[in-house]
């Protein structure tokens, strides 16, 4: 018998699994680039051009706004940049997209080539097996396993919510119609 005491645990929010994923990966991805910026080779905290302590980003090079696309947590899909390269710089990676593809098909082929191949996998990230599984591998900083990602989705398949019925204006007419008949 349950006590009174005990409550039923309540789940974490998928907004702040989301946070948490975000977090590991944009660690994964400045660890993989060994706190340098991977564009011009500036250190972490290293005194920038502008006299300013770098403190370095990690950049999605697929938007992680795209709906239900698991490259938003995979490491293949970032790249470790300070400030300058990510967005102020002339050329940076959020000013200039060719400067991106460019640098990235000349340094880093097979990230590219990883990212052009998956961009196209959807999985439902709102799947708490899903994230789970990413965050396995966010942990130990490896890349995603999409086709396992695949393969969760259909073993622990989401119940989809109810529609609830909705009343019109004219369901209401009707209803009062009938009971002055």
């Amino acid at each position: 018998m349950k006590k009174k005491s005990e409550k039923k645990k309540k789940l974490e929010s998928i907004p702040k699994i989301n946070r948490r994923l975000f977090r590991l990966w944009s660690e994964a991805v400045r660890d993989r680039a060994m706190l340098k910026c991977e564009y011009c080779k500036i250190e972490n905290k290293a005194i920038n051009v502008n006299g300013v302590s770098t403190k370095l980003d990690s950049h999605h090079l697929i938007s992680r706004k795209v709906k239900d696309l698991p490259l938003k947590f995979d490491i293949n899909n970032g790249i470790c940049l300070c400030p300058i390269c990510h967005k102020w710089g002339i050329p940076s990676f959020h000013r200039d997209p060719i400067t991106t593809i460019t640098w990235l098909m000349k340094n880093s082929p097979e990230r590219y080539n990883y990212v052009l191949n998956n961009v196209n996998f959807r999985v439902d990230l709102d799947n708490r097996q899903v994230l789970e599984e990413i965050e396995k591998r966010l942990i130990v900083k490896e890349s995603l396993d999409i086709k396992k990602l695949k393969e969760i989705e259909a073993q622990f398949p989401r119940e989809q919510k109810k529609a609830r019925p909705t009343k019109t204006l004219f369901d209401e007419e009707k209803s009062s119609s009938s009971s002055s008949d």
